[in-house]
């Protein structure tokens, strides 16, 4: 099966930052949204599972999301429903993905599984949802855990299973994508983890576990284990060259407000509000400023400092 996405991320993918900056559209290639600001994991990798967040967080009301898919259509931008919660949590998150569908526009949902329902996923994919990631930490039960703080890797096989069933094998979507990340995992593991899983999805990517948001302050982690993450947390990491986020989507908090990326979970770039308009966002001079330094591969400030590639196995 195809991913709907996959045109859009090999063109994007095909340019360089030169090209990127050259060829800029006159509204944002993707959109992410952030439903959900809120999380019911707990994971050390993440700045939502620490508690270290210090904006305010919550809910998307459903008349600021009603409004981006109504400034979005026009243009047919695709939509991600994902950011630093999870959507699932959302009592409202199939009327979204039915509107954004019935707009025309593709939708794609990042999940941890543990609200996967048969209901649920029968719901989404009569919606019309296009795409589905199951995001995994880890290759095994122990791995999982580790990082995660919660013991449910079976529990999201059976989630994977419980779309898979819904979908069946007529209706062409979801397509249905499975992420994981590894620390110290050996290759024969990572092998082992791909061979379970390849039969269970459309697509798989094997990455590293990135710990920027490690912070000896405020991690739930004893002190051996934050020495043991900060010290993996600094083994062969790179900026993403050209980035993509900068120049071919926004990111929207729950709350409305337009960041720079994805990498601003706290809010630092306010770009102003779904209400002033995306296409006002889209030319901020503040991301316009992040463009000109990318540009120069000048990685400084508190964003790209932090914002590493997804490296695939």
């Amino acid at each position: 099966m195809t991913n709907p996405f996959a045109p859009l991320y090999a063109e994007q993918n095909s340019w360089s930052a030169e090209d990127k900056s050259a060829r800029m559209p006159v509204f944002p290639r993707l959109i992410d949204i952030e439903p959900v600001g809120l999380c019911n994991f707990r994971c050390v990798c993440c700045p939502t599972g620490l508690q270290a967040i210090t904006r305010k967080q919550g809910m998307m009301d459903e008349r600021v999301f009603y409004n981006i898919v109504a400034q979005c259509a026009p243009y047919e931008t695709a939509i991600r429903l994902i950011g630093w919660g999870e959507p699932t949590l959302h009592p409202r998150i199939v009327s979204f993905v039915r509107a954004a569908s019935d707009a025309g526009l593709l939708t794609h949902i990042n999940t941890n599984g543990s609200k996967m329902t048969y209901d649920l996923a029968c719901d989404l994919v009569d919606a019309g949802l296009s795409s589905i990631k199951f995001s995994f930490q880890g290759i095994d039960r122990e791995t999982y855990k580790e990082t995660r703080q919660v013991d449910f890797f079976g529990g999201m096989i059976e989630a994977i299973n419980t779309i898979l069933d819904a979908r069946g094998e007529k209706a062409g979507r979801p397509f249905i994508a499975a992420s994981t990340s590894t620390t110290y995992e050996t290759p024969e593991q990572i092998e082992a983890f791909r061979g379970r899983m390849e039969h269970l999805v459309d697509h798989l990517s094997i990455g590293k576990t990135i710990f920027s948001f490690i912070d000896g302050n405020a991690v739930r982690i004893n002190k051996d284990e934050f020495e043991r993450l900060s010290a993996l947390a600094a083994e062969d990491l790179k900026h993403p060259d050209p980035c993509h986020e900068v120049w071919d989507k926004l990111s929207i908090a729950w709350d409305g407000s337009i960041r720079v990326c994805c990498n601003d979970y706290d809010g630092k770039t306010n770009l102003g509000h779904v209400n002033d308009g995306l296409k006002k966002a889209w030319r901020h001079h503040v991301i316009e400023e992040y463009r000109a330094r990318l540009l120069k591969k000048d990685y400084g400030g508190p964003l790209c400092s932090t914002c590493y590639e997804y490296q695939e196995h």
